[in-house]
């Protein structure tokens, strides 16, 4: 049975998971800090949003305005692209897209409305969710969340933060969801590798990662 896939944006990316991520999934993306996690999770919501679909990104680590820089720093213009909505869980300010982070109820509350709206969405990052709830109630999340994809037919990417957490945390939230991709930091340089698929091959092994004007680029 052929698998519906969706781009990252990065072609060299997309190859590594054999043309994608299959539709409906999720995707997570652990890795050390400043390796990349959130311009690949900038890069995955600005083409899905090009091309139309409609993307939430949830910002948790940072607020609305310093992503929406980031992104049009690295030369991809947020003009009219009206389908592209960026919710924030950072700040305490409400604002026209603002979830109370702080409690968990109204967390769990207000990411699921956003399933009725969405069909690409991006959590940038748990880690920030764990420090601030607990892994116990992270991982109850993340498991609504892996949920809420798949009944919507959907696709989310969760990014999060290598060695942050208990290491059984770490395995259980790979358990749970669909595909995970590593970035390792190994002195001055970055690696990708692709740990787990579903519905979907991989190629397998470690590949450099650089980040330029352009955004990712792998080395082969």
């Amino acid at each position: 049975m052929e698998v519906k896939k969706a781009s990252l944006g990065i072609e060299e990316l997309d190859r590594l998971l054999s043309g994608g991520i299959p539709e409906p999934s999720t995707l997570l993306i652990l890795g050390d800090v400043g390796t990349g996690k959130s311009v690949i999770c900038q890069q995955f919501a600005y083409s899905q949003a090009k091309i139309g679909y409609k993307v939430v990104y949830f910002c948790i680590d940072n607020p609305p305005d310093e992503v929406k820089q980031n992104i049009e720093t690295l030369g991809w213009s947020l003009r009219n692209l009206e389908n592209l909505i960026f919710v924030n869980v950072h700040d305490e300010e409400p604002d026209k897209h603002w979830i109370n982070a702080y409690d968990y109820e109204e967390l769990l509350n207000g990411i699921k409305k956003y399933f009725k709206f969405g069909k690409r969405f991006i959590f940038d990052s748990i880690s920030t969710i764990a420090i601030m709830h607990g892994e116990r109630k992270t991982y109850n999340l993340i498991r609504k969340i892996h949920s809420w994809t798949l009944k919507s037919e959907s696709i989310s990417i969760l990014s999060a933060v290598r060695d942050m957490h208990s290491r059984k945390f770490e395995i259980a939230i790979k358990q749970v969801l669909n595909n995970v991709m590593l970035l390792e930091r190994e002195g001055e340089e970055v690696f990708v590798s692709i740990e787990k698929t579903m519905k979907t091959p991989r190629v397998k092994g470690k590949f450099g990662l650089e980040i330029d004007e352009k955004g990712i680029r792998i080395i082969f």
